[in-house]
């Protein structure tokens, strides 16, 4: 058998010691760690669940998304947007990965994006001022109010108060040489005359004893007491109308009445569909301002929310009035189909089965006295 050279056979042994090494090095080692991205958390102020205080985020939902990353090990940044359509067109579009703040979980909502389980019940509210309406305030919303009927009044009474004046003119033109100056100075005098009467029940002749005259004062008189009576009923009638009409004290008293709230929200979409018409706001902010300068009667907005103000910066200027209504839950939006949803919902199982959401609802709804 012929000989193999020896550097052939060194060669041989070198190559075969290595090749495992290099098999194990090219199939068995586990590749480089991918560093997760971060993520972008979208957002919108909205007390107490989103709350910009010196620079940072507190609020409820702040902190129940702090504990979700943290369990999750999750990178993130906020992205803050001034609406919840903002927050929902952001991960609709794939721009954020998570919207978070107050999303009411709707079925038109659930076509465009996911939602978690839900992790907030709430509903709608209505929140009124308390202040007492000034006397110079209210005297000019009730005269533009009732002016037409009033005018209307004013005038038939005017109208019986000069056929009435004429009837003194016709008694006491003959005799009386203060009403022969003429037609219009005669009339005149009447009417002075007539108001001697019903002010003072006493004919303008004190002296008279003509059966006439006197029986024509107590008529006169009767009449004119009358229409006063009659006017004062009215006025009073208009104003306890008034009073009545502006009270609000649930959703049912909403029509006809000034009422603000954010376009693109459950509450608008309930008032519209009521047919109640709504100023729009641009936040809830320019809504409480409205309601403080009394340009609205009402703001309609979710609960949780209006509580909150009603009991803090609101706190003995407004009020928050009746049930609520339209129930809904607040859940956090992700991208139709995204990996995190089933995720999220487990640490959200987590923090209600271990007590980290009690805790983190107590902080915020239930202040310790």
């Amino acid at each position: 058998m012929r000989k193999l050279p020896l550097k052939i056979v060194i060669l041989v042994i070198v190559c075969s010691l290595g090749a495992p090494a290099a098999a194990r090095g090219a199939l068995g080692a586990a590749p480089l760690a991918r560093q997760p991205r971060t993520l972008r958390v979208v957002t919108k102020p909205l007390e107490p669940f989103v709350i910009e205080q010196n620079g940072q985020l507190i609020g409820f939902s702040v902190d129940l998304w702090n504990q979700i990353a943290e369990r999750l090990n999750l990178k993130y940044e906020w992205v803050e947007v001034a609406s919840v359509t903002e927050q929902l067109k952001a991960v609709q579009t794939g721009a954020a990965d998570v919207a978070i703040a107050g999303i009411s979980m709707t079925a038109e909502r659930e076509q465009r994006v996911d939602f978690s389980h839900p992790y907030f019940n709430s509903g709608l509210q209505i929140l009124i001022s308390t202040k007492n309406e000034s006397m110079l305030s209210s005297t000019g919303r009730f005269l533009g109010t009732f002016a037409p009927a009033l005018l209307t009044y004013l005038g038939i009474a005017m109208l019986i108060a000069l056929a009435l004046a004429h009837l003194v003119w016709l008694v006491e033109r003959r005799t009386n040489p203060h009403f022969q100056g003429g037609y219009l100075s005669g009339i005149f005098e009447a009417i002075w005359w007539l108001l001697s009467i019903v002010a003072n029940g006493e004919y303008g002749d004190r002296a008279t004893r003509s059966p006439l005259k006197r029986l024509l004062t107590i008529a006169l008189w009767l009449i004119g007491v009358i229409l006063i009576a009659q006017f004062t009923a009215s006025i009073t009638s208009a104003l306890t109308v008034q009073q009545l009409g502006s009270a609000i004290s649930g959703p049912d008293e909403l029509p006809g009445k000034r009422v603000a709230t954010l376009p693109g929200t459950t509450a608008a979409q309930y008032l519209s569909d009521h047919h109640i018409a709504f100023t729009e706001v641009q936040t809830i902010d320019d809504a409480y301002q409205l309601l403080d300068r009394g340009s609205v009667q009402a703001v309609v907005y979710d609960a949780p929310v209006l509580l909150y103000y009603s009991v803090t910066r609101g706190n003995g200027s407004t009020q928050v009035v009746g049930p609520i209504f339209k129930e809904e839950t607040y859940g956090i939006a992700l991208p139709t189909g995204s990996p995190l949803r089933k995720t999220i919902n487990e640490a959200l199982l987590t923090l209600h089965q271990d007590g980290t959401y009690d805790d983190i609802y107590r902080k915020w709804f239930r202040p310790a006295k």
